[in-house]
């Protein structure tokens, strides 16, 4: 592992075999406007274990990774500093990443009704949206890869710097360049190297410690990149990093090395006209809404990002939430067979069959009701509250049925003192659970040990 990271290294930090200073300063502050259109190409490749948490231990098994993307990109607001939001419309021609964990091997690519896509960089985080309809978390985690270019020109100084000045890097945007939740600790500097045919070579090397999907990381960075100074804009970058990332029982972890290039061109492609309808208002957040899809079960619904999917078995589908690295909830979704029409579970038998269930950990019901989803189904709710090994917990039932369609129950189990961070973060999978006609499975899914982003 030393001696490929050592290879890495040495790619990255050669981009030229000399660089000779054509002026005695720089002034690295980029110039971009809304409107500006790119084409960005950007190649990984990773090598080393994923970490996978069974019971008390972990498990290693080696992973290699390769990556490629293709996407013109249109800046729909732009700012340098890293404190005000920034977004973008993406439209993806090539998102293709080969994945290799002990012996299996998975090829996952964006399919082109996904492929239009906006991104927005706010307080240091980033989020992805389907354009014309939700990512999947697949499809999601594909695309949201190190070196986010909405990201990029705000690790720039903003200042003029002559050969061999070296400045710190805003944690914000070293987070949202390595697409991190939060970042605890960042010592990562550049210095100037040098100047020829207009393009300023600087490198770049440091630590980053913080979390990405709730799972602690930790990162060595060293690399290399150029800002051309009539473009006014950094066109290429190469990165290489040691990542140690801890395994949780939301995501599996990491120790590897990956590799990142990014290139960045002046494009003069314009997007299809029916995508220039994205709203490039800014004043809210973006709402990167994700659709998890079970044709095979017999349902389909939405969820935001902070759910996570952990398990998927031939009749059971189980997430978590997160929310700045806490778990906050976790959700099992079954199916049960089908009733015809007049044979539905009474309001009454749903909540004394919870109350069976709970048993002696019931302290009270506090809500039953009965309504219609958006999709016409019929839903019953039922929400208890009691103690678990002293625990405060709060559990939301629900079961979504439709004549001679499966029926999905839901059940959500939550720390009562998480319940104001979760903020009823259940509501949008109940309220969007389409139920469909069951279609055969290819195979049956088992626990993902697929890496994480």
């Amino acid at each position: 592992m030393r001696s490929l990271l050592s290879c890495l290294l040495l790619s990255v930090c050669v981009v030229t075999p000399s660089y000779a200073a054509d002026e005695t300063s720089f002034l690295l502050a980029a110039e971009l406007a809304v409107g500006d259109m790119s084409t960005i190409e950007v190649t990984l490749e990773v090598g080393g274990d994923l970490v996978v948490l069974e019971e008390n231990s972990t498990e290693n098994y080696p992973l290699t990774v390769t990556g490629k993307l293709r996407y013109t990109e249109q800046l729909l607001n732009w700012s340098s500093a890293s404190d005000q939001p920034v977004r973008s419309l993406r439209k993806y021609e090539t998102a293709t990443v080969k994945t290799q964990v002990d012996k299996g091997g998975l090829q996952r690519d964006l399919p082109s009704a996904k492929q239009s896509i906006v991104a927005e960089v706010r307080d240091g985080r980033t989020v992805l949206a389907g354009a014309n309809t939700p990512l999947t978390r697949d499809q999601y985690d594909l695309v949201n890869v190190i070196g986010n270019t909405l990201a990029l020109n705000r690790i720039l100084p903003e200042r003029e710097l002559t050969e061999g000045e070296s400045w710190v890097h805003d944690s914000a945007a070293i987070g949202a360049l390595l697409g991190m939740d939060n970042v605890a600790v960042c010592e990562v500097r550049s210095v100037v190297i040098g100047c020829k045919h207009r393009q300023v070579k600087i490198r770049l090397a440091g630590t980053v410690h913080g979390t990405i999907d709730g799972a602690p990381t930790e990162m060595q960075l060293r690399g290399a990149y150029l800002f051309h100074q009539q473009q006014q804009r950094i066109t290429k970058l190469n990165l290489a990093i040691k990542e140690v990332r801890t395994a949780t029982q939301t995501v599996p972890g990491l120790d590897v090395v990956a590799k990142v290039s990014v290139t960045v061109r002046p494009s003069d492609a314009r997007l299809p006209e029916k995508l220039d309808v994205v709203d490039d208002d800014i004043s809210q957040p973006l709402i990167g809404t994700l659709c998890y899809e079970a044709p095979q079960l017999g349902y389909r619904f939405l969820h935001d990002t902070a759910w996570y999917i952990t398990s998927e078995q031939s009749d059971l589908v189980s997430l978590r939430s997160l929310h700045d690295g806490i778990q906050t909830a976790f959700c099992n979704v079954s199916i049960l067979p089908a009733r015809s029409q007049g044979q539905e579970t009474a309001l009454e038998d749903f909540e004394r069959d919870i109350r069976d269930s709970l048993g002696d950990k019931l302290a009270a019901i506090t809500a039953s009701t009965r309504w219609t989803t958006s999709h016409g189904h019929d839903c019953l709710g039922v929400v208890a509250q009691g103690k678990v090994q002293e625990v405060p917990i709060e559990w939301r039932y629900y079961l979504v049925s439709s004549p001679g369609l499966p029926r999905v129950s839901l059940g959500i189990t939550i720390e009562q003192a998480q319940l104001e961070q979760f903020n009823d973060a259940d509501r949008q999978i109940v309220d969007s659970i389409e139920l469909l006609e069951k279609t055969p499975a290819k195979t049956a899914k088992k626990q993902s040990t697929q890496p994480p982003r």
